[in-house]
């Protein structure tokens, strides 16, 4: 029972950060229906942003975590100005691949500038511990806990009572219908794009503190969310979150009880035998629904 508990609770985090990456997909797929498999590189420079601004600059994690998302933001709004606007009248496999290009060149700029070395951010509250059913949690897996809820629900927030994001759910579920009563569709993509980077680039910092990381992550973490997306359902946030949340944990028993080796193939064996009963994933429906 101590083991499942810990197992649990190490989920728990894991999921979170999960959540955060897999949710900024969602909106961006919804909006646009554009696999921006660049997230996984802010993720991954909200990573670096984080190590050199707590130990180069001696600033604050807690600076260092808006400083993340701000960039993150400054980053994603470029892509879809620079790159995927200007392609949006080309079809679907040119955006695609231009997610792609984007993905390998910021990575490859941050091997260049930043080494393949691996690298961790000195978390706070990492000596403090809470102990739940025998199993503990440091302060700084709390921390991540308590930030990632904060986002979601702050999303969902915007999303369901702000004028923009009521407009973002329009675009995504009828773009067409939005169009024609006047919404600004160049106004919802930014924002669908700055939400997006700035998740990642929280999530990126957020994990820096527990998981050791390198340039590669960046791969490594878009299409494990992208496994996500599809097994929660394509375009629906519930679903990225649901899904977040049931791929933490199965990795993590699949770690513990059977072997680590193994726990990265979770997410996709999921995904298939999911694609294989619903094709449209766990809550996904005909149309984009965030």
């Amino acid at each position: 029972m101590e083991l499942a508990a810990q197992l649990a609770l190490n989920a728990l985090h894991a999921s979170s950060l999960y959540a955060l990456v897999a949710l900024g997909l969602t909106l961006v797929m919804g909006v646009m229906d554009i696999a921006d498999f660049a997230q996984g590189a802010i993720y991954m420079l909200g990573a670096y942003t984080a190590f050199f601004a707590t130990r180069e600059f001696g600033l604050s994690f807690f600076i260092a975590l808006p400083l993340a998302m701000l960039i993150g933001s400054l980053i994603a709004a470029g892509n879809y100005l620079i790159v995927y606007r200007p392609l949006r009248r080309f079809s679907g496999a040119t955006t695609f691949i231009a997610a792609l290009g984007l993905l390998l060149i910021l990575q490859n700029l941050a091997l260049h500038f930043f080494g393949a070395d691996f690298r961790i951010v000195r978390a706070p509250f990492v000596s403090a511990r809470v102990n739940i059913l025998g199993a503990t949690w440091t302060g700084y897996q709390v921390l991540i806990a308590i930030c990632a809820v904060l986002l979601v629900v702050g999303t969902w927030a915007f999303l369901k009572f702000t004028p923009i994001g009521t407009s973002l759910r329009a675009v995504a579920q009828n773009r067409r219908g939005a169009l024609v009563i006047g919404l600004d569709p160049f106004r919802v993509e930014v924002v669908a794009f700055v939400l997006a980077g700035a998740l990642a680039g929280a999530a990126g910092t957020l994990a820096s503190g527990v998981n050791a990381f390198d340039p590669s992550i960046a791969a490594i973490v878009v299409i494990k969310a992208f496994a996500i997306v599809i097994f929660g359902g394509m375009g629906s946030v519930p679903g990225a979150i649901i899904g977040a949340l049931i791929v933490g944990l199965a990795e993590n028993l699949m770690a513990g009880f059977v072997s680590t080796q193994y726990a990265e193939l979770t997410a996709f064996v999921l995904m298939v035998a999911v694609l294989l009963v619903r094709p449209r994933g766990l809550m996904g429906t005909p149309e984009a629904k965030l």
